[in-house]
């Protein structure tokens, strides 16, 4: 079986091994007092149920966690009151046919046209997606009528093919989404945010990129935060009043087979830790940008906490770690939305699947839900 690589360059489709990553690669970094205030702390937590306001709880995810994300909505979408996704694609896009099926139709194998491969699966999708909701393995998808949902995709994506995010805008749009696409910027494959280090165009970790509109950097998470909350209050540029912690995720189940670390992160503002009802954002990054290869980047350039701090949100940050035979192979500690998970989760897209569990009990814990 190949393996998973998504954010290489391929000088040929015989070089490639598959995983989904975000993007970047080369480009001035930057440096900002709110991400150097917003460090994680050494101390692992115990993640806290908090007083979440259940039409405020939110999915975000990019590439292979943008994958996930759509997974999480569909399948809950009782609890998860909209989504933000980058760079990611249909539900059940791999279908049954696992990673290499992940790698040829949904993102990952870049061809020597330096293009995403790219066949759609749009109808097959549409259909499982039918018929697991008539089933009940997920939430009846008539709750995805009216949630708001921002799209991201870059014109330059060498990744994830932008046609395979112009098909996901039309399946939101068949079940009455509220889809915000943003699709017009010449961006490579990443993560968009006033805080990515890297240039917009450019491809390499770790896939945390900036753009500009109008001549003014532009920022993504304040489209969707506005989507999904209405007007916000400014974004705190200066030290975090909350606090940005590790939790120990391995007592909801993450473990090596499952492909996730022993830890993520949570950012609580001091409102929330106070008792004060606030919103909930679950966050999932993309291949190759797990914290035991670039840190706390993911987690601190995603220009997700700065918003969050000033308006009420916690936010988790679920982490993956890498593994390969004789465990699940995922090289490139992607989110698991072919089906790695224990070596092939058929229901990898279902609310019975192994990966989305152990990530739904997180929500379950700090939002309080059944």
């Amino acid at each position: 079986m190949m393996t998973l690589a998504l954010g290489l360059r391929l000088a040929s489709v015989a070089a490639v091994a598959i995983g989904i990553a975000g993007c970047g690669g080369g480009g001035d970094s930057v440096s900002t007092d709110a991400r150097a205030s917003a460090q994680a702390t050494s101390t692992i937590v115990i993640l806290q149920r908090f007083q979440i306001d259940p039409t405020k709880v939110f999915v975000a995810g990019i590439s292979s966690g943008g994958f996930a994300a759509v997974q999480m909505h569909v399948a809950h979408s009782s609890t998860f009151k909209g989504a933000a996704v980058y760079a990611g694609g249909v539900y059940w896009c791999a279908g049954t046919g696992g990673a290499a099926t992940a790698l040829a139709n949904c993102g990952g194998l870049t061809l020597p046209s330096n293009q995403a491969s790219y066949n759609s699966t749009l109808t097959a999708s549409e259909a499982y997606l039918d018929a697991q909701s008539s089933l009940g393995t997920i939430d009846p998808s008539t709750n995805l009528r009216g949630q708001p949902v921002y799209l991201w995709s870059g014109t330059q994506d060498e990744v994830v093919n932008p046609l395979e995010m112009t098909d996901l805008n039309s399946e939101y749009q068949r079940y009455g989404a509220n889809v915000h696409f943003d699709n017009a910027y010449p961006a490579e494959h990443g993560w968009e945010s006033p805080d990515g280090e890297l240039a917009c165009g450019t491809l390499g970790s770790p896939y945390m990129v900036r753009c500009s509109a109008n001549g003014a950097v532009y920022d993504s998470v304040k489209t969707w935060l506005t989507m999904f909350l209405g007007p916000l209050k400014p974004r705190n540029n200066g030290k975090l009043s909350g606090t940005l912690s590790s939790f120990d995720q391995t007592e909801f189940g993450a473990s090596p087979n499952l492909s996730m670390s022993p830890t993520g992160s949570v950012f609580v503002p001091r409102d929330c830790a106070q008792g004060d009802r606030c919103g909930f954002v679950l966050a999932l990054h993309g291949c190759l940008q797990e914290a035991s290869l670039i840190g706390t980047r993911w987690v601190t350039e995603a220009g997700i906490n700065e918003w969050a701090d000033t308006n009420k949100l916690v936010v988790v940050y679920p982490d993956t770690i890498a593994s390969s035979a004789p465990g699940p192979t995922n090289p490139n500690a992607c989110f698991d939305w072919w089906g790695y998970s224990n070596q092939y989760d058929p229901n990898y897209a279902l609310k019975s699947g192994l990966q989305m569990s152990v990530l739904y009990a997180m929500v379950q814990r700090v939002t309080g839900r059944p």
